[in-house]
């Protein structure tokens, strides 16, 4: 064809469905005769492609395809919103057992602790089971930002005995000052025995009771928790780790009344260091009897080495007292880094070492220095942060040692160090309430001189 079709096409159908090629022709509306429109075609749509007319299984389709499609919809807005919400999509958690039976987990092999130490407060923990109540409780104690939350969620885990023992024990929690609930913060969570991922409970259930038995993997020391069924919830009761060298079981270090106590006596705010007695001192050097034992040198001369120097003068100087070597090289001194600090201390003392990197050096008579670190404003000069923190208008004097600022309480027993461009500071505590003698002071402040922070 050399014309192509017009809208003045006269338009003609044949009853021959299939006609050849040469029985179509295309005549112009002008051209036709009127009455005479044989052999006048065009092409129509072949009958394969044809819509035939609807039937009922092409709606079946339809609506089947409809609706697994809205079925789909639904379950990925279901899946959305469970992550969203950070909630299991699937919930694999056995059915609580009977606590009516006495049951006992198997001890080989141990139960490994990691998913549950490394569980956030968010994830759901069954309180119907002991094991998994005790580790939410460690968690949350862990997780505690003030003394007051600290408190209240020891509280809220123990049994009604122990929670009895902790609420008398609050009292009088509101009349210490900030500073002073930060640092018994401090040592109620230095004194929990951190758990790891690798250490193993094994659990064993009679009726209401049930005993936790945790190994820690790295040392092998033992902890017996006892838990107590009240209300439908397991509650702590009660916790004793074995001491680590003599394996005899000791106090429970998961403390709750002895941080009171101990808060109203690491914060000092009722002794002045002048009005407390020094120690024995049998030659009168300055260094009292307990702490020439530590340092190796004699009580009864006032130059155990006979350098012409007294014991005292040399400590202070950064010699050894005992011998003619430095201070560092003194075998009755040793130095513990944690974190950010490090410090010389008395070789024999016991130490606690805070996962916050708090610390409590502890010597045999019951006295300790403690190190907390608090948090200030980069930037900000510790006299500016001292009267923010305490609210005060006078401020101890500050000394520049070194490249550290470095103040003094008005009770003489605590020790601030920090740098400007930090955003933390140290504060070195001497606790001498257990008998209210100084018999310390000079590795007190020997402990000072050696602080180094970075």
């Amino acid at each position: 064809m050399s014309e192509a079709p017009t809208n003045n096409l006269k338009i003609a159908y044949s009853d021959d469905i299939n006609p050849s090629t040469e029985q179509i022709e295309l005549v112009k509306q002008s051209e036709a005769v009127p009455g005479n429109e044989e052999g006048q075609y065009i092409y129509t749509m072949p009958s394969a492609f044809r819509f035939g007319p609807k039937t009922n299984t092409t709606n079946k389709m339809g609506l089947l395809i409809m609706g697994l499609g809205i079925v789909l919809l639904i379950g990925l807005v279901y899946v959305g919103f469970l992550i969203i919400t950070k909630k299991p999509v699937f919930n694999f958690n056995p059915a609580p057992l009977d606590n009516s039976e006495a049951i006992s987990a198997p001890s080989n092999p141990p139960i490994n602790t990691s998913s549950a130490v490394a569980a956030t407060s968010e994830v759901a923990i069954d309180l119907s089971d002991p094991e998994q109540a005790y580790l939410q409780l460690r968690l949350k104690l862990d997780q505690a930002l003030t003394l007051e939350d600290y408190f209240n969620i020891f509280i809220a885990g123990a049994s009604q005995g122990k929670a009895q023992e902790l609420m008398e024990q609050t009292m009088g929690l509101d009349q210490l000052s900030e500073s002073q609930k930060s640092s018994t913060l401090s040592i109620a969570k230095s004194m929990l025995i951190p758990l790891e991922a690798t250490d193993y409970i094994t659990k064993e259930i009679n009726g209401n009771q049930a005993t936790l038995t945790i190994t820690k993997a790295d040392s092998g020391r033992v902890g017996i928790v006892t838990m107590l069924l009240e209300d439908g919830q397991w509650r702590l009761d009660d916790e004793h780790w074995q001491d680590e060298d003599s394996g005899v079981s000791t106090i429970p270090e998961v403390v709750g009344p002895e941080v009171i106590e101990t808060s109203t006596v690491t914060t000092t705010g009722e002794l002045l260091i002048e009005e407390l007695a020094l120690d024995s001192d049998t030659d009168q050097d300055g260094l009292t009897d307990k702490e020439e034992a530590l340092l190796g040198t004699k009580s009864d001369m006032a130059d155990s080495d006979s350098d012409g120097y007294d014991d005292l003068e040399e400590i202070k100087s950064g010699y050894d007292p005992a011998s003619r070597a430095k201070l560092l090289d003194n075998h009755n001194l040793k130095i513990v880094k944690q974190g950010p600090w490090s410090v010389l201390v008395p070789t024999v003392w016991t130490q606690q070492l805070g996962r916050d990197d708090s610390a409590i050096f502890r010597a045999d008579d019951g006295q300790f220095i403690q190190l907390t670190i608090m948090d200030k404003v980069a930037g900000q000069s510790l006299a500016s942060w001292y009267q923010q923190t305490f609210n005060v208008e006078q401020i101890p004097d500050i000394t520049i040692k070194g490249s550290n600022e470095v103040g003094l309480s008005p009770d003489g027993l605590t020790y601030y160090i920090s740098r400007p461009e930090f955003n933390y500071l140290i504060a070195l505590t001497y606790n001498p309430e257990v008998n209210h003698l100084l018999s310390y002071n000079n590795i007190f402040h020997l402990m000072i001189d050696s602080l180094t922070i970075q």
